[in-house]
């Protein structure tokens, strides 16, 4: 599938997940974990995400702050936790509280935790009044289009958000998961990385 054709359905599943928060339901055809009672989320179907074993890819995008994060800048220092998310999306909000714990738990231990944020820095206003009302801890960093493709969402493969990926201390993707997870698996994850 060329770049082009993965954005533009990624665009799809962003206005498709507006929809779900504004109406509160999930579709038909959604992720969530065993057990959990988070909202269904929509996932776009052809889109290969990255599997623990592969790589991270590299990349360099800009917080809320404009200060530049590079991903290698950790490599061979600290294990990693992005979490890809949009202001629009339901369930990303309901993971926000669960991040936050994982900054809190980990962040002493070694574990950076970064927020990709896929709205674009047009919505940085609302972001920021978002991260102050619910008392994000953990650091904000925009996605990025550079031509037709989000300089770190699509060489991930993230097919929706809420979106993990956890990166150990060598750059290698220890785990992921596209929709829900609950505290206690993501705690049995992270808990793997921080040695």
């Amino acid at each position: 599938m060329s770049e082009g054709a993965m954005t533009g359905k990624f665009s799809i599943f962003l206005a498709a997940a507006a929809l779900v928060a504004t109406l509160g339901a999930g579709p038909a055809t959604g992720q969530e974990s065993k057990g959990s009672s988070y909202t269904k989320i929509p996932t776009v179907k052809g889109i290969e995400t990255l599997k623990a074993g592969n790589p991270a890819p590299d990349f360099s995008v800009r917080d809320l702050a404009d200060k530049e994060f590079r991903l290698k800048d950790c490599k061979d220092k600290e294990p990693v936790l992005l979490f890809f998310w949009s202001f629009f999306c339901g369930p990303c909000r309901e993971e926000m509280p669960m991040i936050n714990e994982m900054t809190t738990q980990y962040g002493g231990k070694g574990l950076h935790v970064v927020g990709v944020n896929l709205d674009g820095k047009e919505m940085k206003k609302a972001i920021d009044k978002f991260v102050v009302s619910e008392k994000i801890l953990f650091r904000i960093v925009f996605d990025e289009l550079v031509g037709d493709s989000f300089v770190v969402a699509d060489p991930y493969g993230v097919a929706g958000t809420p979106a993990l990926f956890i990166i150990d201390r060598k750059g290698m993707i220890s785990y992921s998961v596209v929709g829900a997870v609950t505290p206690q698996q993501l705690r049995t994850e992270i808990d793997k990385v921080i040695k």
